[in-house]
């Protein structure tokens, strides 16, 4: 009988910009563990902006990573979203 391994800790970004939004998977326990460059990319994928409804390329984004990753979501702890439209929108104006 083998033991159960703890699942890692998962980080996902994403990040919706005018284009297209980007979906990144990443864990600090894998990868160099020391230094500026600490952890590793597991998945990067990119969808589409919808801006009549954001929440489906993000939603696109998110599934294409986490399908290239094969990570259950539960294992993620942490997203984090940052966009570039509100600013883009002020600029527009």
């Amino acid at each position: 009988m083998t033991a159960k391994t703890k699942p890692k800790p998962l980080f996902l970004g994403i990040d919706t910009g005018g284009t297209y939004t980007d979906a990144v998977l990443w864990s600090e326990t894998e990868g160099p563990q020391e230094g500026p460059n600490k952890g590793k990319v597991l998945a990067k994928a990119k969808a589409l902006t919808t801006r009549h409804d954001l929440a489906v390329g993000i939603s696109g984004a998110v599934d294409a990573v986490l399908q290239k990753a094969g990570t259950d979501p539960a294992d993620i702890k942490l997203v984090s979203m940052s966009t570039t439209l509100a600013t883009n929108a002020l600029v527009e104006e």
